[in-house]
């Protein structure tokens, strides 16, 4: 298998965005709830006895339904935001792909841990939100046999009531212990770069919102925004003139960024300028405060 991130493309076989696997030895774990545990089990024995994924042609490796190993099953799943979580509404689910028919929210599984989404979660939320298509990323169940060999030290006791939840059974018969999905996401850097490149082939002038920085409201602007929209995340125009970027919602100036304050917006002023001096961008307010979400935040160095 190779496990060395490429780029994000269009899986013909699935109709997903597909994500390139990252190596499994960093693969992330899912946090399963109490009523998706029995939808995860059987979201496994589905891909077990699905053979005929295994012959899929043109899909990008591993392949979805496949056995890596005797203790491995190869999966694709989708990743959806659900802003409509109430705990989290940066939460992304982990859902089951659409040919298992259903809406995403029917097959949910998971979700990924908040410790992963601080450095992944805008790269995966952007990328979701550039098309119209189904993200996808690829990922593995670990499989135990249930009757293991003599001598294996791997043995799953079956006899409990609350073991048969996590069973599964392969098409030859055999009875396998599942632990929950493991997500073979590329290292934040790689995905970072590749959900940049993804963009500029979608939306050229769209300035992703990896990193939030806060920036000065213009007099007046904060009260003149909140007559216009309650929403706390809100898309804006960044347009250059002579040596600042201003930060628009339609036409209200919401603040000017300016080069060499603290260099947090030297690299975006520069990459506005050379699109042609527009671009857009995401932007919050917090706690009266307004954030601006960019690409890079590094100060530019002289040459």
């Amino acid at each position: 298998m190779d496990e060395t991130p490429q780029s994000i493309a269009v899986d013909p076989a699935s109709g997903m965005l597909m994500i390139p696997a990252g190596k499994a030895k960093f693969a992330l774990g899912v946090g399963l709830w109490d009523d998706t545990v029995k939808p995860f089990n059987a979201f496994v024995q589905r891909e077990l006895l699905d053979t005929a994924r295994h012959k899929r042609k043109g899909s990008l490796t591993p392949a979805s339904g496949s056995l890596a190993s005797a203790r491995q099953l190869n999966v694709i799943m989708q990743l959806v935001p659900r802003p409509d979580n109430d705990y989290n509404p940066h939460a992304i689910s982990v859902a089951a792909p659409p040919s298992h028919g259903g809406t995403d929210i029917e097959r949910h599984l998971g979700y990924m841990y908040d410790r992963n989404l601080v450095s992944l979660g805008a790269a995966l939320r952007t990328l979701a939100s550039l098309t119209d298509r189904p993200l996808g990323c690829h990922a593995f169940v670990g499989l135990t046999p249930c009757h293991p060999d003599e001598g294996d030290e791997d043995k799953c006791d079956t006899d409990g009531p609350e073991d048969a939840v996590h069973r599964v059974r392969g098409a030859d018969g055999a009875e396998y212990w599942i632990d929950g999905p493991r997500l073979m996401l590329p290292w934040w850097e790689d995905l970072q770069k590749m959900a940049v490149d993804c963009a500029r082939t979608v939306r050229p002038k769209q300035i992703l919102g990896f990193i939030g920085h806060w920036t000065s409201w213009e007099p007046g602007a904060r009260e003149a925004l909140a007559e216009r929209t309650r929403d706390k995340e809100f898309t804006v125009t960044l347009r250059a003139e002579q040596h600042v970027v201003r930060v628009c919602y339609q036409d209200l100036c919401l603040s000017t960024l300016e080069t060499g304050y603290g260099g947090y917006f030297d690299r975006t002023i520069q990459h506005v300028k050379e699109l042609g001096g527009t671009a857009t961008a995401q932007a919050e307010e917090h706690q009266g405060a307004l954030k601006l979400l960019v690409e890079d935040s590094t100060p530019l160095t002289a040459d």
